[in-house]
């Protein structure tokens, strides 16, 4: 789960939506993600149905990266900033599903499933709990995200120098609040692969 984990991290939070290295970073992550995939289809084989959807995202946001690079050479600014806005409203929502429909994933191929302790004693799989925490500092850091993406869009989009300024300060406010959920969010995960890990190794030796 350790590709997974990167790919997480990678496309979770948006650096800056006129930035051509926002979307190459998206890029990458969807990449380790479908690689993440493969690694994690060896006990769920129907988790193989999300990795075209990665590979898809991964080259969706290749194009953007050269589209906002190409824009930044070549365009003026008012051209990149509703490029951006585009880009960025799609890059987000995709990267949110994503997400959202892995973890679900993740979670009902590891309910009811079991292994033994060292008393012999059948238990559920440790990292469905782990899964559920996770999940709930997903939403969280989800609603931040979304939350974001409105005041940066709006910051983008106003005239008046006074909306400018209230939207780019609730656009500072909640990039701050999404970079701390999503090191909650990262840490969470990391238990999940760690638990996920040894739930595996426990259950090959059986």
């Amino acid at each position: 789960m350790n590709f997974l984990f990167v790919g997480f991290a990678l496309i979770i939070v948006n650096i800056r939506l006129s930035m051509w290295l926002n979307y190459a970073v998206k890029a990458l992550g969807f990449v380790l993600a479908a690689v993440g995939i493969a690694e994690y289809s060896v006990h769920d084989k129907g988790v193989k149905a999300y990795s075209p959807n990665a590979l898809a995202s991964a080259v969706m946001n290749g194009v953007f990266t050269a589209g906002m690079a190409y824009a930044g050479l070549k365009l003026g600014d008012r051209f990149i900033n509703y490029e951006s806005i585009i880009f960025g409203v799609i890059s987000t929502l995709v990267s949110i599903d994503f997400q959202n429909r892995m973890m679900k994933r993740i979670l009902r191929s590891g309910e009811g499933k079991v292994v033994e302790d060292t008393q012999n004693h059948k238990r559920l799989m440790p990292f469905v709990a782990d899964v559920k925490r996770l999940g709930k500092a997903w939403n969280k850091l989800t609603v931040f995200v979304l939350a974001n993406l409105v005041f940066d869009v709006l910051n983008r989009l106003v005239r008046l120098d006074a909306l400018i300024t209230v939207t780019g300060i609730f656009m500072a406010v909640t990039k701050v609040v999404c970079i701390v959920f999503a090191i909650a969010f990262l840490f969470r995960f990391n238990e999940l692969r760690v638990g996920y890990e040894k739930t595996m190794d426990k259950l090959d030796n059986t």
